[in-house]
């Protein structure tokens, strides 16, 4: 960059001395903070695509840190005060980060609270809110937050509470927080109630974490789907779809993951809880086909990890998964809370094989585009606009 004064005119010179504290400004890392609601010891979808940024966004130099309150009450219970000790007391004794799901930078720097407060946020540039729960908590002027971003997932929430969707639009309606949207559905959810986000920022899958292990043209005949026992995801239609698949075609197998169920379930299918990532993938690559029942989604991971992994994917039309899975296309669409339409979807395939490897193979093609690196390079650039 330097050149020897010899080679420039003295204007010349004059004017590239004065561009180097200019250059110095741009190429300076960002001091970012993200908030997460609370801290949890076990996989969540949100979480992971926030951890993945901060991740992302370190190893390009920036100084991130991640805010966990352990309690999501604003009057902390006996066992918020035990449970922040051991987690102070383990994260000082090993050196490493409260969260023990996810591999997080090491340059990251962790910060744990009893519960969240606006006068507790670290100093930063730029301070990311995640979840709508962490702008209701911080109202108060917090100026050593630098500016205030809110990183919007909750359409799902918005969607089926009404009793709370009045809280959820008050937060992320805040004026001194700028909000970014994670799919089209949840840019709608914005607009509805008067906000207008200042980019989208699709999350994505990182590069080699899922993969076609097990040619698609050989899976067995097992079909897979995300037990979650939350409203949003109605596991009671997803049961029927099951029930109805087994019914019709007594040799396949049904999986499902994500939740511990104490229900009763009928024969060929099987939960395997909650389980690690690697295990995620393998049974991805075991599914001839992958279903959801969600009614709502501000994205959908687990359809995206399993278009990546080779599986045929048969979704309801829940919003944010309709960003990336075209009907016919990439996959299979259908409506929302209609075990009777899942079930018949996920048998086609079953019984078409040249159509299930079509959609299958432009599924994982698909998918190589929903990109983490792709994702995080947008937000650095969405966060250094707001500091602009």
């Amino acid at each position: 960059m330097l050149q020897h004064t010899e080679d420039l005119g003295h204007s010349e010179y004059r004017l590239h001395c004065e561009a180097i504290p200019q250059l110095a400004h741009t190429m300076k890392e960002m001091r970012l903070t993200f908030v997460l609601p609370q801290l949890y010891d076990h996989p969540i979808g949100g979480y992971k695509v926030v951890y993945q940024y901060a991740n992302l966004l370190a190893e390009r130099g920036h100084q991130v840190t991640l805010v966990h309150p352990i309690s999501g009450d604003a009057r902390p219970a006996a066992r918020d005060y035990v449970a922040l000790l051991a987690a102070k007391f383990r994260q000082a004794t090993t050196g490493k980060p409260p969260i023990s799901w996810f591999e997080l930078d090491s340059d990251i720097h962790s910060v744990l609270l009893l519960s969240l407060s606006s006068r507790l946020l670290p100093s930063a540039d730029v301070t990311i809110l995640t979840a709508w729960e962490t702008a209701e908590r911080t109202r108060e002027p917090a100026p050593q937050a630098g500016v205030l971003a809110q990183l919007v997932h909750d359409y799902e929430f918005w969607k089926i509470d009404a009793e709370v969707r009045p809280r959820i639009e008050a937060a992320l309606g805040r004026p001194d927080v700028r909000q970014i949207a994670t799919s089209n559905a949840v840019s709608a959810m914005l607009h509805e109630f008067g906000r207008e986000p200042v980019d989208t920022v699709s999350a994505g899958l990182l590069e080699g974490e899922f993969g076609v292990d097990v040619p698609i043209e050989n899976r067995q005949r097992v079909v897979v789907f995300q037990a979650r026992l939350e409203p949003a995801k109605d596991f009671h239609t997803a049961l029927a779809a099951a029930i109805i698949i087994l019914s019709e075609e007594p040799s396949v197998k049904v999986e499902c993951f994500g939740s511990t169920l104490n229900v009763a379930l009928p024969h060929g299918m099987k939960s395997l809880g909650i389980i690690a990532p690697a295990e995620l993938r393998a049974a991805y690559n075991r599914a001839s086909v992958f279903f959801s029942s969600s009614r709502y989604e501000g994205w959908g991971l687990p359809m995206a990890e399993a278009m990546a992994c080779g599986a045929a994917v048969v979704s309801t039309r829940n919003g944010g998964v309709e960003d990336f899975l075209r009907d016919e296309v990439n996959g299979l669409l259908v409506p929302i809370e209609n075990a009777r339409a899942t079930a018949d979807s996920v048998l086609r395939l079953l019984r078409d094989e040249k159509q299930r490897v079509r959609l299958a193979t432009l599924g994982t093609h698909d998918a190589v585009l929903l990109s983490v690196q792709k994702s995080g390079e947008k937000l650095e650039r969405v966060l250094k606009s707001l500091l602009g």
